[in-house]
């Protein structure tokens, strides 16, 4: 047949669908445009094939020409309508949606060349898949924009071959294909892929679920996306990988946080070294690997940088694969860092010195110097703040320090560090820095104001306020900060010539001049020059010769500051002199410069120049704050008021002052300003977008490992201050390891009810009451006795002097032992009563009484006989539910008077829930230690085993309280334990068989028998 017979066959085939004459020109469109000449004649063949396959697919290919050709697509026209021939003869379906949207795709498909790779690709899959091959056209310009397309047949043959064996994995992972290419290479995909199979689970039918699967193939390239280096994101796969053949929870978990965790690290070469750890562990068992991962990057901060720093690391996680090979709950509680031997272990391994290893030493040292009594606290995240700085809360009682103190090499080096830090607060101090008053100041802050124009702001309340009237605000501060940091240490080598060695050493070190590059102004520079000079160092060195004359002048008004009567208020004085010479000899020193320039300019160019901006006239943001020395602290100008107590006021007036952002106000707690401007900010927010989203950095145990604890302090739970939370660890038996932090005891007052059950046990025990009392009275000891044939005395012995005078007669030597001292006597006893409420008291006896009731009455007839012997002592009541839930009551504490309150504690005590006897016993212990008694005595009173739901019954909760017990008695409390059971068990002799203990088999007796139990333990 004639070439021009078939197109007029064509014509003539495509008219009823397109029309005559549109069909006749789309013939020749596509004679002129298609890439081979007998296009035409393909086409016609392929159409007649298309009609014997299906008709409606075949008018569907008509209908679509008109878009084809719109699109730019007659080109391809052959493999366009080859392909639908080939998911026709599959699925008349997919053909029909093939037809509809190729187009409109084909036309998103920059290149020429690429349409035709894609449709040849497409035809290939519709061999094997019909519905990959219509994804893979769809997501084909995705791809063409992600990938160079000529790799595309080897993404789309891993999706062939998983669809072989699960069509929806294969079919999904196609219809993701082009998001994956963008962050993955293909190397990894097999790697990603099985993570994603893993997820498939069986549903209640029996049949496969894939809906974790299809969640972690569209959710994961963009999580993945947020891991910068491909090879950290290749390892990251890995671990993913492992974890999912054990835990496919693990591993989602895993890479749902991986960015956020790995972002805590500083370099590629640490976040490999953490990965590749964790595949090993991940062979071992998931949620170990996963509590590693979640922690590791904590602890490699800790550990921080160095030659040493990968070993010692390797250490620690040796010893936790040690633990874990013997018990499988120890090592995961091991790489949760939730054990006592993990944290001895990562102490072991943290380059630098702990502060609480030295915080006792610097403590004495700091009252040494300024006579206060100061606590010894640690500065929020600084564990992980390289740039952390001594500062003191405001009322002075509190110097926070860096928790590792890890700036040197050495210990002794660090040591000396932190000293000289704590040597500099208590300057401030000891110096009057805080106490100065803002009414010394009142002329200064008048003339401020008129100056610079700020008469219609209010008077400002705080030193941080008078300084936001300046125009540059962090420049007054700034000069502040250096010249009183000066003349507290001129003063402390004044008062102390042995500090002189160490200040002057760590300046020499610690000068960090900013760069002297373009954008460093000539007030930076003179500032920097101030603040070398100040710590000692020789003008040559210190100061550009460009601005030397201008220094000098600037240094000249700081000497009379360095004196011993210099004060605190001298030092503002002199920051007010400075700011002002600063802008003076600024605005000299530009138009000198400009005077110097100004014969190589050109004429117009020297008139239209603008003058350089004097300090009273610059914006905010042409000033860089300083960079102090690194033993100089954090000073904080709003702590200094008119009255000396900072109020919220002052705060507001202080930002709104300033007319800044929130930024610039001071924080509450470390008195740190976060004023900051341009690049900076932008430094601190990126820093901040390193953290993971949600909680503290560190886990609660690693805390407790970098807090101080020179006096415990109680954490207030609420708005309520009468409830206050304190944690304890937990003996874990299986893993022979403590739990650090496991417990969380809640201390309240008990819920006060009724005092008529008290009343009425008063009243119809009163003969029985009356005998208890007599019987303890008989037990307080006579308040002095007489001690005869002392060398000293109160009064003469009688029988002493008369033997003594017939001795001297009789040539002898007599004794001079002749005198009476009256000794005082003391029981000096304090006891701690500890009553367990749980749920089991609330079962009834034959009488219809219920335990609790019988325990009560007991409690009442024995305060009755304690207040007769004097014993101070306290009663406290235990329930809960959960480790983190130890509800610990307080009916009367020891300091507290019985009365009315105590006994309406005691009568609304009622059954509770569970009970955690381990940490009741360690909570009462750490009470009993606080009182200054020679004799410590805690007294259980239990109903049974202790049993607090799942993780606290059987061996793991009797144990536990044996151990609790034991560490009473190391730290000499006598522990007696009462239990009301009807009969001796075993667990009762191994509970308390390192401790006394009683079995009272008939409840009924416990009101008299307990007060016996007191009097033989004390007697």
């Amino acid at each position: 047949m004639s070439d021009c017979s078939v197109r007029s066959g064509l014509a003539h085939r495509l008219a009823a669908g397109l029309g005559a004459e549109t069909a006749r020109a789309f013939v020749a469109r596509t004679e002129a445009s298609a890439d081979r000449p007998d296009a035409v004649a393909h086409l016609a063949a392929l159409l007649d094939e298309l009609e014997a396959t299906s008709a409606k697919v075949a008018r569907a290919a008509v209908d679509a020409l008109p878009e084809l050709d719109r699109q730019g697509g007659l080109s391809v026209i052959v493999p366009w309508l080859d392909m639908g021939v080939v998911l026709a003869q599959s699925s008349g379906a997919a053909a029909l949606r093939y037809f509809k949207e190729s187009p409109m795709i084909l036309g998103l498909l920059e290149r020429t060349e690429t349409r035709g790779e894609a449709l040849a690709l497409g035809i290939e899959a519709a061999d094997r898949d019909v519905t990959a091959a219509l994804e893979f056209l769809r997501v084909a310009p995705d791809l063409e924009r992600t990938i160079p397309f000529g790799d595309a047949r080897r993404w789309l043959d891993v999706g062939l071959e998983l669809a072989a064996v699960d069509s929806v994995a294969g079919i999904e992972y196609v219809r993701q294909m082009a998001r994956v290419a963008a962050v993955l290479r293909i190397e990894d995909v097999r790697t990603w892929l099985s993570v994603g199979t893993h997820l498939v689970t069986t549903n209640t039918l029996g049949k496969p679920d894939y809906l974790a699967m299809i969640e972690f193939m569209r959710t994961s390239p963009t999580v993945l996306g947020e891991i910068e280096q491909p090879a950290v994101r290749s390892q990251s796969l890995r671990v993913a990988s492992s974890l999912a053949e054990r835990s496919p929870e693990s591993a989602v978990a895993w890479l749902a946080e991986a960015p956020h965790l790995l972002r805590m690290l500083s370099s590629e070469e640490r976040r490999l070294e953490l990965l590749q750890y964790a595949v090993l562990l991940a062979e071992r068992d998931a949620e170990a690997a996963l509590l590693y991962l979640r922690r590791g990057p904590d602890v490699m901060t800790l550990i921080g940088e160095g030659p040493q720093a990968r070993s010692r690391f390797e250490t620690w996680l040796k010893a936790g694969m040690d633990v874990l090979a013997y018990s499988r709950e120890g090592g995961r509680v091991y790489f949760g860092m939730e054990s006592r031997n993990a944290l001895a272990s990562l102490e072991r391994a943290m380059a630098g010195v702990p502060l609480r290893r030295v915080a006792r030493r610097i403590k004495l040292f700091v009252q040494g110097l300024c006579g206060t009594d100061v606590t010894i606290a640690t500065l929020p995240e600084s564990a992980s703040a390289a740039d952390a700085r001594a500062t003191v809360s405001p009322d002075g009682r509190t110097m926070f320090l860096p928790a590792i103190l890890r700036r040197y090499a050495t210990a002794e080096e660090n040591e000396r560090w932190a000293m000289v830090m704590a040597a500099h607060e208590a300057g401030h101090l000891q110096f009057g820095t805080y106490r100065l008053r803002l009414a010394a100041l009142a002329d200064v802050i008048e003339e401020v104001r008129q100056r610079y124009g700020r008469l219609s702001r209010p008077v400002p309340g705080t030193l941080n306020a008078l300084f936001q009237l300046y125009p540059l605000p962090k420049l007054a501060q700034d000069l502040w900060t250096v010249v009183e940091d000066a003349r507290v240490e001129f003063l402390l080598q004044t008062e102390y010539p042995g500090l002189r060695h160490d200040l002057a050493l760590l300046a020499a070190e610690a000068v960090a001049s900013r760069r002297s590059d373009q954008t460093t102004t000539v007030t930076e520079l003179m500032v920097d020059g101030l603040l070398r000079l100040s710590t000692g160092e020789s003008p040559d060195s210190a100061v550009p010769r460009a601005i030397e004359r201008e220094v000098s002048e600037l240094w000249a008004l700081c000497r009379p500051l360095f004196r011993k009567g210099a004060t605190a208020e001298d030092a503002v004085r002199l920051t007010d002199a400075l700011y002002v010479k600063i802008g003076e000899l600024a605005a000299s020193h530009s138009k000198r410069r400009g005077d110097d320039l100004q014969e190589d300019r050109p004429a117009d160019e020297s008139q239209t120049a603008p003058p350089a901006p004097l300090v009273s006239e610059q914006p905010t943001d042409m000033y860089r704050p300083l960079i102090n020395h690194a033993h100089r602290g954090e000073m904080n100008p709003g702590f200094i008021t008119w009255d000396g107590e900072p109020t919220k006021q002052d705060d507001e007036q202080d930002a709104e002052g300033s007319g800044t952002t929130g930024t610039d106000k001071e924080d509450s707690f470390s008195g740190r300003s976060d004023a900051v401007s341009g690049a900076e900010r932008e430094g601190r927010e990126a820093d901040a977008s390193d953290k993971p989203a949600g909680g503290q950095r560190m886990p609660a145990a690693v805390e407790e490992l970098l807090s101080v604890d020179v006096e415990r302090r109680w954490k207030p739970e609420s708005a309520v201050s009468s409830e206050r939370t304190v944690r304890y660890p937990e003996w874990d038996y299986s893993i022979q390891d403590y739990r650090v932090n496991r417990c969380r005891i809640i201390e309240r007052p008990a819920d006060a009810g009724s005092d008529d059950g008290v009343e009425t046990i008063l009243a119809s025990r009163r003969g029985e009451i009356a005998s208890l009392r007599k019987l303890f009275e008989s037990l307080r000891p006579v308040a002095y006795r007489r001690v005869a044939g002392q060398a000293e005395g109160d009064d003469p012995d009688l029988d002493a002097v008369v033997r003594r005078a017939a001795e001297l007669r009789a040539g002898l030597e007599g004794s001079d032992r002749v005198y009476i001292r009256r000794d005082k006597r003391d029981r000096n006893v304090a006891a701690a009563f500890l009553v367990d409420i749980s749920g089991s008291t609330s079962r009834k006896l034959d009488g219809g009484r219920r335990v609790i009731d019988i325990e009560k009455e007991s409690l009442v007839l024995l305060c009755e006989a304690l207040e007769a012997v004097g014993d101070q002592y306290g009663l406290y009541a235990y329930s809960g539910e959960g480790a983190a839930s130890v509800d610990f009551f307080v009916v009367k504490d020891f300091d507290d008077r019985l009365g009315t309150a105590a006994a309406r504690r005691l009568g609304g005590l009622g059954p509770r829930r569970q009970n955690r006897d381990g940490a009741a016993i360690r909570h009462a212990s750490a009470k009993l230690l606080k009182r200054s008694a020679k004799h410590r005595l805690l007294i259980l009173l239990s109903d049974g085993r202790p049993l607090d739901g799942e993780d606290y019954k059987d061996d793991y909760a009797v144990e536990d309280t044996k151990r609790a017990l034991q560490e009473a008695r190391r730290h000499g409390i006598h522990p007696f334990c009462v239990t009301i059971d009807q009969e001796t068990t075993e667990y009762q002799r191994r509970m308390y068989g390192d401790v006394r203990f009683a079995v009272i088999d008939r409840v009924e007796s416990l009101p008299t028998r307990l007060p016996n139990v007191y009097r033989r333990l004390t007697a």
